[in-house]
């Protein structure tokens, strides 16, 4: 009987072992959150559409935002320095309805003074979606389903790390590095601003534009998620 217990646990540790991406499996049914009307973030234009498992988000021309604040799982305590997080969802759109501006399909801020945004996902009609510089979706495959996926240790050390995943593989990867400021951060390399504590984080997703939208735009996602993590087996490292 020990002998069974001890080959199952060693099955399930090298499962997760194998490969760099998520090893978690996303509901395909929208979480409590997503669909909890608290979750609508307060700055929204309009509140997203939800219609079985599909969030709609939609932007008038002018208008700046429609997002879901990723919250609620843990009781009040989600994002807080020290901890492992990860984020995100599968998105899809009509191209053509994309104009010249860039809008943030996702973003990770940390709160208070002085704030700053950490990482954005971006979507743009000459690039497609993209995170931190790298190719996420490309133009062309923007009609069909593709994940969007970022991981973080939270840090005000020289100690976190922060990677982006795009259909479960990585495309971006670095370590050792302060994760309340925008990367590449270190302590050791001069960066050593100083952030108020105690230090807030917020995770958005939908639709973000800084300058309001020059036409109507929609996007749709399912699949949002979020977990706190204790135990990740396959660090990318950096890529």
């Amino acid at each position: 009987m020990k002998g069974w217990v001890f080959s199952l646990i060693a099955a399930v540790l090298l499962s997760a072992c194998s490969g760099t991406g998520p090893i978690y499996d996303v509901d395909p049914e929208l979480y409590d959150w997503v669909k909890a009307p608290a979750s609508i973030h307060p700055a929204s234009d309009r509140a997203p559409e939800v219609d079985g498992p599909v969030v709609t988000f939609r932007l008038e021309r002018s208008e700046r935002h429609s997002t879901l604040r990723a919250a609620g799982e843990w009781g009040g305590q989600e994002w807080r320095a020290g901890q492992t997080y990860l984020f995100g969802f599968d998105v899809r759109l009509d191209p053509r309805t994309l104009s010249n501006e860039q809008v943030n399909l996702a973003q990770l801020s940390r709160t208070g003074d002085p704030a700053a945004d950490i990482v954005s996902v971006e979507l743009s009609a000459a690039r497609g979606v993209t995170v931190l510089g790298r190719t996420c979706i490309a133009p062309s495959d923007l009609r069909n389903w593709h994940r969007v996926e970022i991981r973080i240790r939270l840090t005000d050390r020289d100690a976190g790390y922060l990677e982006v995943f795009c259909d479960r593989k990585p495309i971006w990867a670095r370590t050792g590095m302060r994760t309340t400021f925008p990367p590449i951060c270190r302590r050791s390399e001069g960066c050593d601003t100083v952030a108020l504590r105690p230090m807030m984080f917020e995770v958005q997703m939908g639709l973000m534009s800084g300058q309001g939208v020059s036409r109507p735009i929609m996007v749709q996602m399912q699949r949002l998620h979020y977990r706190r993590i204790f135990y990740v087996p396959n660090q990318v490292g950096t890529l």
